[in-house]
């Protein structure tokens, strides 16, 4: 049985959202004044972090955002949020927010069918969930309501419901997939105490998210989130990584992948530049192959 493991790299091929150290490109267009005024404030923090960290990465400039004050946080959540939701941004009642996962517009979209054939492909060979680190949504909107779960089938989501048009109309929104998804550095579909249909803690600022930090336990927070990438990677013989970096100060992650996965027997890294050493170091056991994803390729073919 196979665990598929969703890094950054996934979501640039799939839909060339930006890898980490891209992220604070502040390539966005604010909607209002009030937008405006925000990216003007964390422009100005992020250029002064940053001549004052040299060697930091974009992350530790998160964690460092989420520490400091309540306005920084909130300001760094609505950016990354709007970095990382751009292509789905919609109108709703005479403003934008972000589109809900099971919409039309979204359902249609080339890249997003794209990334539900990927998983589909997969799932028909043996799929015990999927775990990832980003924060963007766009595994929920590829695989709907109906094709996934947090961890507990028939889980209520919160924010608007089924119409667009009318986005109180039939509200309660279930997720009843059979695919559990661990997202185990939060989302921005999540807040501290609901799940919603779109990313709208997100554009209020407002979502769990949790940068790699410098403890080496998984955070508290999201000790449910763990326990259910636990679960599906324990089970595990083979598991797939999609455009992970290994980096080597997300101390958490890689010690989680490696207990976790104590039964792995293959591992695919689907990479451009696949670290393959650091691979071998979390599963000396296993077999590790590589795929390109910048060429053509059938992950059916490998399966």
């Amino acid at each position: 049985m196979t665990t598929l493991f969703l890094g950054a790299g996934f979501s640039k091929w799939a839909f060339d959202l930006p890898l980490v150290n891209q992220l604070f490109d502040f390539d966005i267009e604010p909607t209002n004044e009030t937008e405006n005024r925000k990216l003007e404030l964390l422009l100005s923090d992020w250029s002064k972090w940053k001549n004052e960290n040299l060697t930091a990465t974009e992350e530790q400039f998160i964690y460092w955002c989420l520490h400091k004050s309540s306005h920084r946080r909130s300001r760094i959540i609505w950016y990354v949020n709007r970095r990382l939701t751009e292509p789905f941004m919609t109108r709703i009642q005479g403003s934008y927010t972000s589109a809900m996962f099971d919409e039309r517009v979204v359902r249609e979209n080339e890249q997003i069918i794209k990334i539900k054939d990927f998983i589909n492909s997969i799932a028909s060979f043996g799929l015990l969930g999927i775990l990832t680190c980003n924060y963007d949504t766009l595994v929920e909107c590829a695989l709907g309501t109906k094709g996934f779960n947090y961890g507990v089938k028939g889980e209520q989501l919160f924010g608007r419901g089924i119409n667009p048009q009318f986005p109180w109309q039939n509200a309660h929104v279930n997720v009843t997939g059979n695919i559990p998804f661990a997202k185990l550095h939060g989302s921005l579909s999540w807040d501290s105490e609901f799940k919603y249909t779109s990313g709208k803690p997100g554009r209020a600022g407002k979502a769990l998210i949790v940068p790699p930090a410098p403890e080496k336990t998984p955070p508290p927070e999201l000790a449910n989130v763990w326990a259910l990438g636990d679960q599906i990677l324990s089970n595990s013989k083979r598991i797939i990584l999609f455009g992970f970096a290994f980096n080597a100060y997300d101390y958490a992650l890689l010690n989680f992948l490696k207990e976790s996965g104590e039964n792995i027997t293959q591992v695919l890294l689907i990479d451009p530049y696949p670290n393959e050493a650091a691979a071998k170091k979390l599963w000396p056991k296993a077999t590790v192959n590589t795929l390109n994803p910048l060429n053509d390729f059938d992950i059916e073919d490998y399966l």
